[in-house]
């Protein structure tokens, strides 16, 4: 109580930088939460970092049209539901990425994508040659066809954020021959 205004004003002070040094702690936990979790998204594939100048200009032609969930002659198969990408849950996804999907250069890549969850929305993109990707409401199913001209190993991904988004993660592998 006997305080001079030089002692209380130095305990305000004293006050205002343990604040201070509280928010900077906070800050710098946060920023290290972040690198971590790039660094994981970097590990899995999830997210790539282009090489200088930028990746190559690539845009490929892609028809999307409705379909049946049947799979014709040819064509891959994906279910998505609960379980993931054609139960990548099981395969360990997203450290083991599934399905994976190997072509050859040149050939055409042709999926049939069947959401076969009743309650929600799943996506479904490829890295590079797919990258703004297909919605699929509850029950729709959608043929997805490209030719394969880059070589390379590509992310498979669910576009649409839903319970089980992080562990729809597959693999397309073009290979040169």
């Amino acid at each position: 109580m006997g305080q001079t205004l030089l002692q209380q004003e130095l305990g305000e002070h004293e006050a205002g930088c343990v604040a201070v040094l509280r928010k900077s702690r906070i800050l710098a936990a946060g920023t290290v939460v972040v690198v971590l979790l790039t660094l994981l998204l970097l590990m899995t594939g999830l997210i790539q970092i282009s090489p200088p100048g930028g990746s190559p200009s690539y845009a490929p032609v892609v028809s999307v049209s409705r379909s049946t969930c049947s799979r014709p002659p040819g064509f891959f198969l994906i279910i998505a539901d609960l379980s993931g990408f054609n139960d990548s849950i099981a395969h360990g996804a997203p450290l083991n990425p599934w399905p994976v999907v190997t072509v050859r250069a040149g050939d055409y890549v042709r999926f049939v994508v069947c959401n076969e969850d009743r309650t929600q929305a799943h996506g479904f993109a490829i890295q590079t040659y797919f990258d703004t990707g297909v919605a699929l409401a509850p029950g729709d199913a959608f043929r997805i066809e490209f030719q394969a001209t880059v070589p390379g190993s590509f992310v498979i991904y669910c576009n649409i954020f839903c319970t089980v988004h992080a562990f729809m993660v597959g693999r397309l592998i073009v290979s040169n021959s």
